[in-house]
Parts: C-alpha cells; structure tokens; sequence
C-alpha cells in the first residue's frame, strides 16, 4: 500500500513537471497566452515520451542542425551532473556534521560569532565562491608553478573544481542548521538526565541528538537542496562543462524541457520518500478524534459592532503597530538595518528624479599624458569616483539608479509570496480535506526537487534578451517585462511558501489554547487573527527574510546567462546593458573583473549587496525577538537572570545571600 501511494505521488509530480515544460510555448514570441497551443504541446510532450523513436535531441553543429541521440548524451552527462551534485551535498553534510559537533561545546560568545559568520558567507552570492576558487587555482599555479587542479573542461571531465565550488554554501547552511537543531535539543531534559549518569557530551551528542534531530532535518535539508539544485546550472556554466542542465541549451523544445526536470526530480524524490519511510516523517494530517473539530465553528462573530466600537479597535491597532514599531526602534541593528535601508532608497529616487540623464555614457577618456583610454575606466578622482564599467557607465550611477529596483521588487516578490501563501492558506486551513491537502503537499514537495533558476530561464530566455537593433522596443516594453519576470518568481513559488505556512498553521491549531478558543465558541476569524496569526507571525517575518534572500539569488543567476530584471541589451564581446541597472545583473561582470584585476567592477556592487542581506537579517531578526517576546516564547537573558533572582530574594525575604543564610544538613 505505501508503494502505490509514493507512484501515485510520482506520477502527479511527472504530471505537474509536464505541464510546467509546456509554458515556454506562451513565451516563444513575447508573451502570448493561447491555450490551443499550449494544449498541443501537452499532446506532444506525453506522446513523444511513450514514443522512442522521438528520443532525440537538436544540437547545431556549425551551423546546421543535426538530431543526436537522447539516450547517449544521458547516459554520459547525467552521470556526469548527478556524481558532482551528490558528491558536492555528502561533504557538505559530513563537514557540516564534523564542524557543528567540534564547534558546540565552545563557549557562547565564540558561538555568537562562529552565528555572525555564518550569516556572513550565507549573504555573499555562491558565484563568488566559484571565482575566488579558481582565482585561487591561477595564483598558486603562477606563484609556485603548482597546477592543484583543472576548472575548466578541455575534453576531460573535471570533478574537483566542480565539486569544491558546489559544496561551498551548502556546508556554510548545513553546518548552520546543524548547530541551531544541535542547540535546541541540547536544552531538552532528557540531556540532562543522560549527562547526570555521567556520559560525556560528545557522547549525548552523537547517540542521542544526532538521532532526535533527523526528522527536522530532512525538513530544513530540502531548502538547502533547492538552493543547491539552482547553483548546478551556473557551475555547469562557468565551468564550461555540459550536464544534464545545459542540455536545455541545445534543445529548448517541451518534451527535452520535460525530460530534464524529471531526471532532476526523479533521484531526490526517490531518496526523500526513503528517508521519510526510515524516519517516519509525516505529512499534513487531519486533527485527532480526541481534538474539538471545527465544523461547528462559524466564520464570523454573530454579534454586530457599532461604528464607534470599530472605530476604538482600529486606534487601538494603529496604537499597537506604534509601540511595537517603538520597540523595533530600541535595538540597534534594526535602526541601523533601517537607516540603510531608507537611505539608499531615499537616494536612488532622488537621483534619478534630479539627474537629466541618470546614467551617462563615457567612451572616452584621455590621461595626464595625453593618452586616450577606452572603457572600462578605473576610479578616477573628480572624474569617476568608483569607474565605469565596459560601456563606459558610471558605477556609482548605476548603483544609485538600481538601488530602487533591487530593494523594492525583491522585497515585492517575497511580500507577494507571503501574502497569497497566508490567503490560501485559510481555505487550506479551514475547508479543505485531508486528501486535498496531500496533493497541495506532494505538489509543493515536487517544486521544492525543480531549481527556480532553471525554470525562469526557461520562460525568460526568448523574452528579455534584446539585440541592439531592439533597443526601442526594449525600452517601450521595460515595464511590462518587469511585471512578468516579477510574476514568474512569484507564481512558482506560491505552492512551497503555501505548503510551509498551511504546515505551521496546522500546528499551531493542535495546541491546546487553539483548541480551548474552539470550545469556547469562538468564531473560525477570531481564531485566525487572534490566535493563530499571532503565533505565525514570527515564522511569516522569518519567511519573508528567507524568500527575499532566494529572490536576490534567482535575479543573480540568470544575470550570469545575461537575462537581466526588465531587459537588457545582448552586447557581441562585453556584457549586455541593463535598462534598470539592478544590482544583481552587474554581477555578470564578477568573472572579468577578478580575472583582470579590475575590482572596481565587482567590489561596489558586492559590498552594498552583502550590506543588503545582513540589513534583511537584521530586520527579520529584531521583528521576531520583539513578537516572541510578546507571545512569551523569548525573552532576554539578562532580564531573565534578574526576574529569576528577585524573585527568590523576594519569595524568600533575602536581601544578600552569604553562607549564614543556609542550614547545612550534617550539623
């Protein structure tokens, strides 16, 4: 019976895979929504699969178009992106596992930085890592005359470099997620109880938290994995070799798109459902008979307000909003988190509403010796205070100009997210059965094992890639490009964030003052606002803060394959020109510039974009603090400390504890 039901789940996620591949075909011109054709295709994609003869892939050679056997290039380059995606995910999760349990029994404040590190190298961008890797490579080779390893395929295949530069950021999260899930279970009481019979820590560590923290994460692996998933794409890129990613390249037809999600999807859903099986991780369930059900429950209050009492609950919301944002504003790293934040945007609009022509264009300049230099320009005082960049614009400009895309469509993009999971989830919540559920889940499970990256290059490839003969049109159409790339991440989102929130929501319904609320007669409403968002606030802020983060990443990896936020200009030997000067697509210069030596290209960018994450982060964190103070989840240590010993001075009338204030048992 649990065999039927994982091919059942299989099968609906081939299906749902199925119908992603056909959305290319809306795009193949601009945007065309006709569903004739859509449904063709679909015809297609599921004849063609049953079909061997249709195995084939298009490749040109020179500059004909020949058909190649699938099963060959399968065989050989699947393996290829399957050996170096696993290879990369073991050392990450060994590493993580040895440096968490070498890193626990440090004191608190080396944890708290071993924390602010970590949180460091999450915010630098994973493409990064791949260059300062190979720069790496190129400076001993140059210094000692030592080759450590090839980073580019020559006609052999190359694993190291690969491998190495995949594993980078998924050891920083896995060695992060062990060390929190370490941490949290090193407070429950049954530690305590294993470490008073005298066995060591390393000991309770490896043979009882290890064990009791494998549910949670399988859970919080599958981010990392996506996260992974999406990075395969560029390091197949940048280092020239092609796997089973990059077959997409050669072919963009739905059943090639088709066959490559499902090789993508097949293994990892293979190894969580064991790992689930092994682990018993359960999916979303209906409530116990002993719990209250909710089908009695209404969905609004019977009793009717008057003007005058909404109108005291709406001063009384705003007044609230008041005090928790002067809350906010007591903790340092959130005012200056916030100063940042406004400051940029404040002067990018500025900027751009005061300057003629925002970003100007520079070819060439002469020199002190009457020499003429063209771009890239280094930092020149007076003239270009951060340089240009190979088209000879200004760098502080282009900052200037895309802080406000950066910042307010990313922040948009996780809003949205957030919003349609929260609003879905209250039919999720409350209407939907438990069958229903377990397709939302198994469908979400399936978007989580499909890197966000490789499918909005997919959709975007024909639509925001402009020659400079198209420069009007690009232009003329730059807003509603950016309204579609804006939709695409959010759409293929929404079911994983839906997923997590009707999760966490279903949770907190299980406790037991959700379910006093229901005896008592609450309205479904009330309890919705009153209770459960409360409590799901935190992790909602949390999400937010995560999402934004995932969008910043999705935007830099498809600048490496020049589809740049809103369009761009394909330029023939230099990087393409963005018409909206976002941040993120400035990083496709990141490989020329270190390369070269020219810093100022990158240096910039990377600096206000890692100023960025931690500004995300530092929000985030200081939102949570103050709600989990307020739902009485948290609360600092030293005010902890200090109402713990007043209250036993004040219990016990001491005023100074000392050694007269104790009778010792053996006099």
């Amino acid at each position: 019976m649990k065999f039927v039901e994982l091919f059942y789940k299989y099968i609906l996620g081939i299906v749902g895979i199925i119908f992603i591949s056909c959305i290319p075909v809306f795009f193949t011109d601009g945007f065309e929504l006709n569903m004739s054709i859509y449904v063709h295709n679909l015809w297609d994609v599921c004849r063609s699969i049953i079909t061997p003869s249709d195995w084939y892939f298009q490749q040109y050679v020179g500059h004909q178009l020949v058909e190649k056997p699938l099963f060959s290039y399968i065989f050989d380059n699947y393996l290829y992106s399957m050996t170096i995606l696993f290879a990369a995910l073991v050392i990450a999760i060994v590493l993580g596992i040895m440096f968490a349990l070498s890193t626990f029994g440090f004191p608190h404040k080396m944890k708290h930085t071993i924390h602010t590190v970590l949180n460091g190298l999450e915010a630098l961008p994973d493409i990064l890592f791949i260059f300062l890797l190979q720069m790496l490579v190129v400076w001993i080779y140059k210094t000692f005359d030592i080759l450590l390893f090839e980073f580019a395929y020559l006609g052999e295949k190359i694993y190291l470099s690969p491998i190495l530069s995949l594993c980078i950021l998924p050891t920083v999260l896995f060695y992060r997620a062990f060390l929190l899930l370490l941490e949290e279970e090193w407070k429950k009481d049954y530690v305590q109880l294993v470490r008073s019979k005298g066995f060591s820590r390393m000991h309770v560590l490896i043979w009882h938290c290890l064990r009791n923290i494998k549910i949670s994460l399988v859970i919080q692996s599958k981010p990392i994995v996506w996260i992974t998933l999406s990075s395969l794409l560029v390091i197949e890129y940048l280092h020239n070799f092609y796997g089973i990613v990059r077959l997409i390249f050669f072919d963009t037809r739905p059943f090639i798109i088709a066959i490559t999600l499902i090789l993508i999807f097949t293994p990892f859903y293979i190894i969580y459902s064991i790992l689930e099986w092994i682990f018993n991780v359960k999916q979303a369930e209906e409530f116990n008979d002993s719990r209250v059900s909710m089908n009695g429950m209404k969905l609004f209050s019977t009793g009717s307000k008057s003007l005058t009492n909404r109108g005291i609950h709406i001063f009384s919301l705003i007044n609230k909003m008041g005090r928790f944002f002067v809350s906010l504003c007591k903790k340092p790293k959130f005012v200056m988190a916030l100063i940042y934040l406004l400051g940029i945007l404040i002067i990018s609009f500025m900027y751009s509403y005061i300057a003629e022509v925002p970003v100007t264009t520079i070819k060439i300049i002469q020199d002190e010796q009457g020499a003429y230099h063209a771009p890239p320009h280094p930092p020149e005082d007076g003239v270009l205070l951060l340089g240009s960049d190979t088209h000879g614009h200004p760098i502080l400009s282009k900052l200037m100009v895309g802080a406000k895309y950066t910042i307010l469509l990313t922040a948009l993009i996780a809003f949205l997210r957030i919003v349609i999971g929260y609003a879905l989830a209250i039919p999720y919540l409350y209407w939907l059965g438990n069958r229903s559920k377990r397709i939302i889940n198994n469908i979400a499970d399936g978007m989580q094992f499909l890197p966000l990256s490789l499918i909005a290059y997919i959709l975007l490839v024909n639509v925001l890639i402009f020659d400079e003969d198209q420069r009007v049109l690009a232009e003329s159409s730059m807003t509603s490009n950016i309204m579609l790339e804006v939709s695409i991440l959010i759409l293929f989102a929404v079911p994983v964030v839906l997923n997590t929130i009707g999760r966490e929501a279903e949770e907190i319904l299980r406790r037991d003052f959700a379910q006093a609320a229901i005896l008592l007669g609450g309205s479904k409403s009330r309890l919705l606002f009153r209770h459960i968002t409360v409590h799901l606030f935190p992790k909602l802020v949390h999400l937010f803060g995560q999402q934004m983060i995932q969008a910043l990443q999705v935007l830099m990896h498809l600048s490496v394959f020049r589809i740049l936020l809103g369009g761009g200009i394909r330029s023939g030997g230099g990087a393409s020109q963005s018409l909206t000067y976002e941040w993120t697509g400035m990083f496709e210069t990141m490989r020329m510039g270190i390369m070269t030596e020219r810093y100022w290209l990158i240096v910039p960018v990377l600096v206000l974009y890692v100023l960025l994450i931690f500004s995300i982060q530092a929000v985030v964190k200081s939102i949570i603090d103050i709600q989990q103070q307020k739902i009485g989840i948290y609360s600092s240590k030293k005010k902890t400390k200090q109402v713990d010993i007043e209250g036993e001075r004040s219990s016990s009338g001491i005023s100074e504890l000392n050694k007269e204030s104790f009778v010792f048992m053996n006099n």
